[in-house]
C-alpha cells in the first residue's frame, strides 16, 4: 500500500453549545420525576412522623385563605412535653375551612419539636409531588407532539420525493 489514505465517514463531534443544550435539556427532563420523588420522601416522613411522633394539642393561631392554593396555609401553636411553646405550618385544602382559636392535634419530633405535622392537613411533599406529575405530563405531552409533527413531516417529505420520482432515503 502506498501513503494513500481513503475518505472516512466519522462521527462529527458535538460543539460546547450543544453539550450544554443536551446537559440542560436532561436537567429539565429529569425536573418532574425528580420532584415527584422528594415529594413522595417527604410524605414518608410525615407519615412515619405521624406514627412514631409526640402528640399535642395545637392551635390555630392564623389562617391564610386565599385563592391561590400553594399560599393557603394554617399556623398553629403547640407546646412540648419539656413546656417549650413552638409554631408549625400546615397546608390547607380548598374543601377545609379551620377557624383562628380552634384546636387541632400535632405531632411532633420529641428530640426536634421543629419538625412538626398537623393531622388532617396536607404535609408539603403533596405539593412537590403534584407540581412534578404536572411538569413530567407537560413533557411527555410536548414530546408525543414533537415525534408526531417529526413522523408526519418525514411521510410528507417520503411521499413527495415518491411524487417527483426521487429515490426515497
Amino acid at each position: 500500500m502506498t501513503g494513500r489514505r481513503t475518505a472516512v465517514n466519522r462521527k462529527s463531534k458535538l460543539s460546547l453549545g450543544q453539550v450544554l443544550n443536551l446537559v440542560v435539556t436532561v436537567l429539565v427532563l429529569c425536573l418532574g420525576p425528580a420532584m415527584i420523588v422528594f415529594g413522595q420522601h417527604i410524605i414518608n416522613i410525615d407519615e412515619e412522623l405521624a406514627r412514631t411522633g409526640t402528640h399535642a394539642t395545637g392551635t390555630i393561631v392564623e389562617f391564610d385563605d386565599v385563592t391561590k392554593a400553594s399560599e393557603r396555609d394554617i399556623e398553629v401553636e403547640f407546646m412540648s412535653l419539656d413546656g417549650t411553646y413552638h409554631v408549625t405550618w400546615a397546608a390547607v385544602d380548598h374543601d377545609q375551612h379551620p377557624e383562628v382559636g380552634a384546636y387541632v392535634t400535632v405531632v411532633y419530633r420529641e428530640a426536634d419539636p421543629s419538625h412538626a405535622i398537623v393531622l388532617g392537613y396536607e404535609s408539603d411533599g403533596v405539593w412537590f409531588r403534584g407540581a412534578g406529575t404536572l411538569i413530567t405530563a407537560l413533557f411527555v405531552m410536548i414530546g408525543v407532539i414533537v415525534a408526531i409533527s417529526v413522523a408526519v413531516g418525514r411521510s410528507k417529505r417520503r411521499k413527495n420525493a415518491a411524487v417527483d420520482g426521487m429515490p426515497v432515503v
